[in-house]
């Protein structure tokens, strides 16, 4: 069972599950997610991409983000509890889209990053990759197949999914 809570789809959001892939595939069935101010059913958006995109996306995020510095035993801002992070248009800090990263991690498998619209616009306008959006709700069934990248948000409220 996964749980998670409602995010933003704003700039800096850090959606509820960031950027990854799944080896095997995979079927998500959601069973709960508490309704909206308004009444309406709570619901999960999720970003899929092809799989055939991945090298696009991490050549995107590689160049985006600079890897924060590390020292001689790999360990980069952050390993000691201080917050570190990559660098983002040349500003230090963390990136407002995920945690730190070392630069030696797949920035899809190190689950660091979550492409808000901003990121997703830029990634399309950039590279030609989009991601294709689905809205899930109670009852309903996302399949992801192996190898491609996802990430979701959850849309204004809790949202809970079977896994």
């Amino acid at each position: 069972m996964y749980n998670a809570m409602a995010s933003t789809q704003t700039p800096g959001s850090k959606g509820s599950t960031r950027l990854h892939m799944d080896m095997a595939d995979a079927l998500n069935i959601m069973t709960y997610a508490a309704p909206c101010a308004d009444g309406s059913p709570g619901c999960a958006a999720w970003d899929l991409f092809r799989a055939q995109d991945s090298e696009k996306i991490r050549a995107f995020l590689r160049e985006k983000f600079t890897p924060v510095n590390t020292n001689a035993n790999g360990a980069g801002p952050g390993s000691d509890g201080n917050t570190g992070g990559a660098s983002v248009n040349g500003q230090k800090g963390k990136t407002g889209r995920g945690s730190e990263w070392s630069g030696t991690n797949d920035p899809i498998h190190g689950q660091q990053f979550y492409l808000d619209e901003d990121l997703r616009a830029e990634l399309f306008n950039r590279v030609g990759v989009m991601s294709y959006r689905v809205y899930q709700r109670p009852g309903e069934a996302v399949f992801i197949p192996a190898g491609c990248a996802h990430q979701v948000r959850g849309v204004m409220v809790s949202v809970f999914m079977w896994n």
